[in-house]
């Protein structure tokens, strides 16, 4: 289970301290799932959240800029979210190969809300986290890392997204 835990001290943390169960069970910090699938991707790394600020243009350049893929994508609800990002957001421009708007600023547009880390078609990270501060640091986000026949069905959603924005 991948994990973005409030910061110590929390409610949660005492919670989960006074349960003996949670001794015997592991949270994948969000980020480091999130780089362990940038590292392991060749061909192709996507990035699908609706949802980018200033931090999470940061915390996104950081994790495009440590894969190998070829071609880089980072889906958005509205890529006008970026012009608020300043050099982090020049700086992530600068880290994929694409970047696809799903939905724009207009609210009758058909958009999503999916949250969706994908490497290859063999990994990915299905979860709650958005690219904004408050997930990176203080929001309880949880989200699962999947890897074999399970991928199949995220693969083939990710990449109706991708040709959907090369049709449009």
């Amino acid at each position: 289970m991948v994990v973005t835990m409030p910061p110590a001290p929390s409610r949660l943390a005492s919670a989960l301290e006074k349960d003996i169960a949670s001794d015997y069970v592991t949270f994948t910090p969000t980020t480091d799932a999130f780089l362990h699938l940038a590292s392991i991707a060749r061909e192709r790394f996507t990035v699908m959240v609706p949802y980018i600020d200033r931090i999470g243009a940061e915390w996104a350049a950081e994790i495009f800029e440590t894969t190998a893929a070829k071609e880089r994508i980072l889906i958005i609800r509205d890529a006008g979210q970026l012009g608020i990002g300043g050099p982090a957001a020049t700086r992530l421009k600068n880290a994929v190969t694409s970047i696809i708007d799903y939905g724009g600023a207009d609210p009758a547009e058909e958009t999503f809300h999916a949250k969706i880390v994908l490497a290859d078609g063999v990994a990915a990270y299905v979860g709650s986290a958005n690219l904004l501060r408050r997930s990176k640091a203080t929001n309880l986000e949880c989200g699962m890392l999947i890897e074999g026949e399970a991928v199949h069905a995220v693969k083939v959603l990710v990449e109706a997204v991708t040709r959907m924005a090369a049709d449009a």
